[in-house]
């Protein structure tokens, strides 16, 4: 089974007035029901009484707040399923008219970047994680404490734009620390829309995941893990060389950089066969499609297939009219035999799971275990979706051990599509798995569970993290 991103969203209404964050929670509540396979197969008995036991207050909370509060009562809703695949999506899609108009409103602070490095030095163990000098493609970033002095709130200021909606000064985010490491975030995009996207730090707090979106660090930070981002896309993968340790980074799995990927194993295969070791660093990954890394299946399979896995049946999809849409366009040619029977299935059994039947993919060659290095996959809580296939895989064969932290466990329900939550504003979506990987659910599932790591570490307590796994590898 393929875990594919596959983005659907309706074409836009004209508004009327705006929603009210009951109107929202409301049409959340409807959408989540009737398309999230998830709620149908594990909210019964004692959880659906637990489920409605969150949902009253969280109305009663609604009724009080309009739309531009209700983002927090959305989110909370949503979190109670504690699946990944499951998400508010805010739209930052404004016309241009719009933007010109908002220009004026956005906030100006005069950062110094040479005064904010000397007080990071200074006050050395003191210093947020949050805090420093971030990059968003050519766009540099530097978060620093609230000038207005707000204890727990750093903005974040551009000192060197991309863009004529963001010139430098203007405050492009502004997170509210809610505990060690966790922030409420207001993030401004370059049209000037404004959302609040759930964030996350990895790798040292070098990596700052804005859900979409992923900002890399230039300061501080250590060098070890600065090393293996790309310095001007931090999206993009890299391939580095650490004496004969070969090491690709990839917290992205968007489906362009799998011919990125493809060539850069391509071009260091002679040079993989006999080198020390070979690590797989997924930690922070997004997601994406699966075969994005399919070149590099073949390094963690071993020379004999392993005993066979429990058999819980085969993916199914939940009928819905908005999965009949999704099935529509996401399979191929809708007058495909495939997406002609998937439908008119969907069709018969309205509210039913259907047999996805999904054609299995070729299997990938098995190297010679002489021809391969020690290989090890790293991961952590944010390695979610389409790189936990291959870190699955890694796991159920045995011989590259996954290490780090467990992942986020986001393959029980795959594939997401985005709806629209409310008919007549295009800002809310939401985010939902399309595809289930069996009925049987939560039985077998790894949802609030992640896959487990092979070797632990915890990568808040290291440095260097090749150093790290290379203690921890077992000897060839």
């Amino acid at each position: 089974m393929l875990a594919l991103h596959v983005v659907l969203i309706g074409g836009a209404r004209v508004p009327t007035t705006a929603p009210t964050c009951a109107d929202l929670l409301a049409g959340l509540r409807a959408k989540t029901e009737a398309n999230y396979a998830g709620y149908h197969l594990e909210v019964r008995g004692a959880r659906r009484q637990a489920y409605l036991a969150m949902l009253a207050p969280l109305e009663r909370r609604a009724a009080t707040l309009d739309e531009s509060a209700c983002f927090p009562v959305l989110f909370a809703y949503l979190d109670w399923f504690q699946d990944p695949h499951l998400f508010v999506f805010q739209s930052s899609r404004v016309d241009s008219a719009e933007t010109r108009r908002l220009m004026p409103g956005v906030p100006r602070v005069d950062v110094d970047v040479e005064a904010m490095r000397r007080s990071i030095g200074a006050r050395g163990a003191k210093v947020d994680p949050i805090e420093g000098l971030w990059y968003d493609g050519a766009m540099e970033i530097a978060v620093v404490p609230d000038p207005a002095g707000k204890a727990g709130r750093f903005v974040g200021v551009v000192v060197r734009s991309d863009t004529v909606t963001l010139p430098v000064g203007s405050v492009r985010a502004v997170f509210d620390r809610t505990a060690a490491g966790s922030y409420r975030t207001s993030l401004r995009w370059r049209s000037l829309a404004v959302t609040t996207p759930p964030v996350s730090l990895h790798r040292g707090g070098t990596v700052l995941r804005l859900s979409p979106g992923i900002w890399g660090k230039r300061f501080p930070g250590a060098a070890a893990e600065r090393a293996l981002l790309d310095s001007v896309d931090v999206h993009r993968p890299t391939f580095t060389w650490r004496g004969n340790v070969a090491i690709i980074s990839v917290l992205s799995h968007d489906g362009p950089y799998r011919r990125t990927i493809d060539s850069m194993v391509a071009a260091n295969a002679e040079r993989l066969a006999t080198s020390e070791a070979f690590l797989i660093d997924f930690r922070g990954n997004e997601g994406g499609g699966s075969q994005t890394t399919a070149a590099l299946t073949p390094y963690v399979l071993a020379a004999t297939p392993p005993a066979p896995e429990p058999d819980f049946g085969g993916a199914v999809m939940l009928s819905s009219p908005d999965q009949i849409t999704y099935a529509k366009r996401a399979f191929g040619a809708p007058t495909s035999a495939f997406v002609t029977r998937l439908v008119a299935a969907m069709e018969a059994s309205p509210g039913g799971l259907v047999p996805l039947e999904d054609p299995p993919s070729p299997a990938p060659p098995r190297l010679a275990t002489r021809a391969a290095p020690r290989v090890a996959v790293l991961v952590d809580r944010g390695t979610v979706s389409a790189s936990e296939v291959l870190t699955l895989t890694a796991r159920r064969e045995g011989r590259a051990p996954v290490i780090g932290q467990p992942t986020a466990g986001a393959l029980d329900y795959q594939s997401v599509s985005i709806v629209r939550i409310h008919p007549d504003h295009s800002r809310w979506f939401l985010g939902y798995p399309t595809i289930t990987a069996h009925r049987r659910l939560p039985e077998g599932g790894m949802r609030g569970k992640g896959i487990a790591p092979t070797i632990p570490i915890d990568w808040d307590r290291v440095a260097d993290p090749v150093a790290a796994v290379l203690a921890k590898l077992p000897p060839p």
